[in-house]
Order: C-alpha cells, then structure tokens, then sequence
C-alpha cells in the first residue's frame, strides 16, 4: 500500500473531480467541512480507525443518486483498490457510502464506529447556519419554492426513511433537518448538534414572522 497520505491525496483529487456537477452545498467544500468534522469526533471519541473514518468522510457522496447515475460502491473499490489499501478498509469505506444516507432511516450498525462518526459529521454539515445556507442552494439548485403556504407542515413531522420529496425547502426542515438531532450516533456528535438544532429553531422563528408580516391588520 502507498503511504497514507498519498493515498489522501490521491483520493481528494479524484473526489474533487467528481464533485463538480453537484451544487456548491454538496460540493468540494461540503467534503473538506465532513473530512474535519468527523476527523474532530473521532479523536474526542477516541474511537475508531483514522484512515477509514477519512477515506469515507471523503467519498460518502460518490455515486449520489441526487447527482449521479453511476454506482458508488464500484467506483470506490475500482479506485482504493488500485491505489492498494486493503480490502477490509476497502469494505469499511464503501459501507460508510452505502448506509450514510438518511433515507436508510435508522441507526447504522453499532459495531461500525466508522460508519456512525462520517454520518454525524454528514448530518451536522445539514445544520445550523451552514445547513440552512445549503438548503436554500439545494433548492435553488432544483427550482423548489422557498415556501408554499398551502401545504400544511406535517405534525409530527415525517420519519427518517420515507421517501417523500419536501414540497418547499422550509418544508425540508421539518421533513428532514429538524430530526437530525436526535440521529446522533456519538456523544460528540450530540453535543455539536444541539447548538446548530437551537440555531436553525430560532431561524425558523424568524423567517415566519417576517413571512406572515401584516397578515393580521
């Protein structure tokens, strides 16, 4: 196997390329913020392998079924494959893709330490300030209403696993964002997201307030 670090390089250079047709939120920097954030958790857990939660961090979007045809799996086995790095990291690495999504809509296994910290990290980049400036681009991205006000916000608001497509990216929150919190694998990834929870809350405040402006004179 090469060195570790070339390894990374080589690995940030391909997902780089790869991630030039999604929107700026599910981009490049949407990687390097998952990179650090699961790098964090992992050395306050104490937990885990390095080498897998970054190489996983860094392709958990390969292969997004938002953006992309092809199959994630085969491209990361094609590409750790050749660049040597061992089948059981390999396996690790294409697990962490194959299950981080939120459609899964449970916990992943608890004996994959790995697979849980990429997935806080992923879930907490869909937080706080930083997640409401990508779900705004998102939906931007698609042509989605900022609002629709006909459409009563579901209460309680949908189970992590269904299928349904928010109808306006406020909706997305109380669809998706506002769960998020309580789908924290680790202690650290809990403790970082109540702060960005209690942000995006207050954001929401706000937005209806100034939406509904004059609406009872």
């Amino acid at each position: 196997m090469k060195d570790e670090r070339k390894i990374l390089d080589e690995v940030s250079r391909f997902v780089m390329e790869a991630m030039q047709k999604h929107d700026s939120g599910h981009g490049w920097t949407h990687i390097e913020r998952v990179v650090r954030i699961a790098l964090h958790i992992h050395s306050a857990e104490g937990r885990g392998d390095r080498l897998t939660v970054e190489l996983g961090a860094l392709l958990h979007d390969v292969g997004d079924h938002k953006f992309e045809a092809h199959d994630g799996p085969d491209e990361i086995r094609r590409l750790l494959g050749g660049l040597g790095v061992s089948s059981s990291v390999i396996d690790a690495v294409v697990n962490i893709n194959q299950n981080i999504s939120f459609s899964k809509g449970m916990r992943p296994d608890p004996g994959s330490v790995e697979l849980q910290i990429v997935q806080d990290a992923d879930r907490l980049d869909a937080m706080g300030a930083v997640g409401i400036a990508r779900a705004f681009n998102y939906g931007g991205f698609k042509g989605n209403d900022i609002y629709d006000p006909r459409v009563k916000i579901t209460d309680p608001p949908l189970l992590a696993g269904t299928s349904s497509r928010s109808v306006s990216t406020i909706h997305h929150f109380y669809d998706k964002l506002l769960l998020l919190r309580d789908l924290m694998n680790t202690p650290t990834g809990r403790k970082l997201a109540d702060e960005r929870h209690e942000y995006m809350v207050r954001y929401l405040d706000q937005f209806f307030r100034e939406w509904n402006e004059g609406m009872d004179k």
